[in-house]
């Protein structure tokens, strides 16, 4: 008589899913290839509009265009915009697409507002000459960037234009924005303040730009922020501290809304020591 061999079905389930597991990583390889061959960008520049996605990337003459492509990486269109500049930071709000770039030809920050097809609704120019573009939002149909502003005198300053108005956040030390976003009625602002070290700090602006409070995070080393979330009107930071060896430490820090540190982790270390400090 012959023995029938019983697999468990947990074991076929298991083996199922590990087939489409690996099914899935096969296709979101073979898509980011695509993306890199026949767009020359990465899905790290993609940005959900609608049911597609957009990116900007230069065009055949050198200047900058907005691409579309369906959710397989299909092109949908392109659009030169005959402008050249650096995007730095890109958001889709409500089927509109706002840039925060740079003018090469001008050597200034320069804002864009496109429709979702890529024409130019709106442009101007904003800051002064070399200011470095960081950050935007937009909130409540008023637009609010952060630019970065250097003088041999007094370093890096903090410049905040609202609809073009400026306000300057500046003190004796040398500061550098990294983000800006609504909270608490006013404006949460995120970057980084060189005194000894290069810290971390946050401040939190009323309506009119005006510091309610802040905090300066400094572990001994040179932080830097990795990510920012809100939730709760809790301000959840991510840091990344390093020093001169490549060593890296991580930590999450948690701010109340009045500024409260409630707590912080590190949550690991990472010894990335160059030959040269190497045993």
């Amino acid at each position: 008589m012959k023995k029938l061999l019983l697999i468990p079905t947990t074991l076929l389930f298991f083996g199922c899913n590990n087939y489409n597991n690996i099914d899935k990583k096969i296709d979101s390889t073979t898509k980011d290839m695509k993306l890199l061959n026949d767009y020359h960008t990465t899905k790290n520049n993609l940005h959900k509009l609608g049911n597609n996605y957009i990116f900007l990337n230069l065009a055949t003459d050198g200047s900058l265009a907005f691409y579309k492509i369906d959710k397989d990486y299909n092109p949908i269109l392109s659009k030169e915009l005959k402008l050249v500049i650096t995007p730095h930071k890109v958001k889709v709000i409500n089927n509109k697409v706002y840039v925060l770039a740079y003018s090469q030809t001008k050597n200034l920050p320069i804002f864009l507002t496109l429709d979702k097809d890529g024409n130019i609704l709106n442009k101007f120019y904003v800051g002064n000459k070399f200011n470095t573009p960081r950050d935007f939002l937009v909130n409540n149909n008023n637009i609010i960037i952060t630019l970065n502003s250097y003088s041999a005198s007094n370093g890096t300053d903090i410049i905040i234009y609202k609809n073009k108005k400026e306000y300057k956040i500046a003190t004796k030390y040398s500061e550098e924005s990294t983000a800006i976003l609504a909270f608490n009625n006013g404006y949460l602002l995120v970057g980084n303040v060189n005194q000894d070290t290069q810290n971390v700090f946050v401040a939190f602006l009323d309506k009119n730009f005006n510091i309610k409070w802040n905090r300066d995070i400094d572990f001994g080393l040179e932080e830097s922020i990795k990510d920012i979330k809100i939730e709760n009107n809790i301000i959840i930071l991510k840091i990344i501290s390093q020093n001169y060896t490549g060593m890296e430490e991580y930590y999450t820090i948690k701010i109340d809304k009045n500024g409260k540190i409630l707590n912080q982790n590190k949550e690991f270390e990472i010894k990335n020591y160059p030959l040269k400090f190497q045993g």
